[in-house]
């Protein structure tokens, strides 16, 4: 009997969208699940916003939960990111994740580059008087990493308001794709998307140069 085989199709143009309101769980397994996908050839690359049902801390692949449990508020829920970084309380943030293959996009490939470049995008589509972190915001003294914070130890590229973080993210790299995964912490954050989609679609849709 003959067989078929399914060959994935790479497919280039991005992919936009906004997902409902999902739990911590459903969140963190929609964006592992599209970096599989996007790394197999079955998705284009993807961006997606999305926001968290409840009040959520979200922490690092790379922490360990008993670290994290204590610092947990009452009443929050937590889940484990497929990316790095540190704890990140999402309450009424705007988060972002974009997934694409390895060497076919044109952000940039390695990751201090990476994160300047998504980063001056945000910065574009919400506000040009943000600031990155340079050397100086990020030379304060540093708790150890299993319960490092992501929001209050700003780290090269994150966006500034004053001296406050409210942009910052994390990667993960495989064999085959890499995943960004973004918390946006301003207020009145629902009128930043439009802007916000607009100059991802400007940026990661123009041509190489």
């Amino acid at each position: 009997m003959e067989t078929s085989t399914i060959h994935p199709l790479r497919l280039q143009s991005w992919h936009f969208l906004t997902t409902r309101t999902l739990s911590g769980e459903e969140n963190m397994h929609c964006d592992a699940e599209t970096l599989d996908r996007v790394g197999r050839g079955y998705l284009p690359p993807t961006l997606r916003f999305f926001k968290f049902k409840k009040p959520t801390v979200s922490y690092g692949r790379l922490q360990k939960f008993e670290f994290i449990t204590p610092l947990v508020p009452r009443g929050w829920d937590m889940v484990i990111r497929p990316t790095g970084g540190g704890i990140v309380f999402h309450d009424n943030d705007l988060c972002v994740s974009l997934a694409w293959p390895k060497g076919e996009t044109h952000i940039p490939s390695k990751p201090r580059d990476t994160y300047q470049w998504i980063h001056a995008v945000i910065r574009q589509g919400l506000d040009d008087s943000l600031r990155m972190a340079c050397c100086a915001d990020t030379a304060g003294v540093k708790k150890p990493f299993e319960i490092r914070e992501c929001f209050t130890e700003p780290v090269g590229f994150d966006l500034l308001a004053g001296s406050q973080k409210v942009v910052g993210g994390a990667l993960r790299s495989t064999r085959d794709a890499v995943l960004y995964q973004g918390s946006i912490q301003l207020p009145n954050l629902p009128t930043y998307e439009p802007t916000l989609l607009a100059a991802f679609k400007t940026a990661l849709n123009s041509p190489r140069v």
